[in-house]
């Protein structure tokens, strides 16, 4: 016998890995949520070439916000590390979850991302003037 269909419940959330960009005025907000994994691909491919286009229309400033991320596995790992790139020589922030900040960690992508270990606040107020706090990325 199978069990019914039911919607998931939007107060509990979902393990499901979604990635969303919400521009704003001189930049630019990835907000990661639930499990990122393989299965987001395609999704993270596109949201890296949208933030490659926003920087070359005049966005300056990338912040990640992965607080509500769950699970991250290489495939968020390397999308991080292409936003790193397409931003260079700024640095993106990234506002991790405790399994983001490990990855960032062990990865040493902690040494070309700045992370703010900031649970509360307005991420998006915090994405600075894309220095991403300390000036530009050493050369």
């Amino acid at each position: 016998m199978s069990t019914p269909f039911r919607a998931p419940d939007p107060q509990q959330g979902t393990p499901d890995g979604r990635v969303r960009l919400e521009p704003a005025a001189g930049r630019l907000l990835v907000r990661l949520t639930g499990e990122i994994d393989d299965e987001l691909r395609f999704d993270l491919d596109d949201a890296a070439a949208q933030v490659a286009r926003s920087r070359e229309a005049g966005r300056t400033a990338v912040a990640v916000d992965a607080r509500e991320v769950t699970f991250m596995d290489s495939a968020g790992a390397a999308f991080l590390a292409r936003l790193a790139v397409a931003v260079r020589p700024d640095r993106i922030t990234v506002h991790p979850s405790e399994p983001v900040a490990f990855l960032l960690d062990v990865t040493r992508l902690s040494d070309v991302v700045d992370v703010v270990a900031d649970a509360a606040g307005d991420v998006a107020a915090s994405t600075g003037d894309g220095t991403g706090g300390d000036g530009p990325a050493p050369s």
